[in-house]
């Protein structure tokens, strides 16, 4: 009886190693894709900065331009305005080793966003205009909804690039390709293209404005594949 029970017992122990070892047959492969489309929103940061005597004519300084620039901007149809990075400290002076009080400087930054791409200039134009010194930054991005999009397309894109590698690693050893074991993706993610100003017064702003043309934004994808192989 023993003899029998032993003899069983050898074969589930083959059988099990022999299923180990064939899902232990596999082929691990990456897909990557990257796809370049058009924005469809710009996001433009621009700023005020004084420094003044005190605390008090700094900060009412600074509020009396960016509500002039707010206003300016909403009287030319931009609604998408939001009041960011409010600063005040004192602003000191080295000299020999020694701190220096000067005054008092109040900074604000104002964000202005945007669907229509031939506006961004006009949002530089209207903001310096009206009194800001500062000229930030300017990014042409995805939407949220095309950001989906596009996700999905690269996300299809990177999948079909680890199948084709995958077939032709199966087709150069001679096996069969299975069917996934397991897939994940590593990242997915979008680079804005941001417009960098030239080195310029602001005061000349204005004129490099007219200039600003979009560039195109940069989605890529990547994922991970695990097939089975006979």
């Amino acid at each position: 009886m023993r003899k029998i029970i032993t003899i069983f017992l050898i074969i589930a122990l083959i059988a099990i190693a022999g299923c180990q070892q064939k899902e232990d047959n596999t082929i691990n492969v990456e897909g990557t894709s990257e796809i370049t489309v058009e924005p469809d929103e710009a996001e433009v940061w621009v700023g005020v900065s004084f420094v003044k005597d005190t605390a008090e004519q700094a900060q009412s300084e600074a509020n009396k331009v960016v509500d002039d620039i707010i206003n300016s901007l909403k009287a030319e149809g931009f609604s998408e305005i939001e009041t960011e990075r409010l600063s005040l400290y004192e602003e000191r002076q080295w000299d020999e080793g020694k701190s220096t009080i000067v005054g008092w400087r109040a900074s604000q930054t104002i964000k202005v966003k945007t669907e229509d791409m031939t506006k961004v200039g006009k949002i530089v134009d209207i903001a310096v205009n009206n009194g800001a010194n500062q000229i930030n930054n300017i990014n042409f991005q995805l939407s949220e909804e095309k950001e989906q999009e596009y996700k999905k397309q690269a996300l299809a894109e990177a999948t079909k690039n680890a199948k084709d590698k995958a077939e032709t690693v199966a087709d150069s050893l001679g096996v069969k390709l299975g069917k996934i074991k397991s897939a994940s993706t590593a990242e997915y993610g979008f680079m804005p293209y941001r417009y960098a100003m030239a080195e310029v017064a602001v005061a000349k702003a204005g004129d490099e404005a007219a200039n600003i043309m979009p560039g195109e934004v940069s989605v890529t994808a990547h994922i991970s594949l695990v097939y089975n192989i006979g």
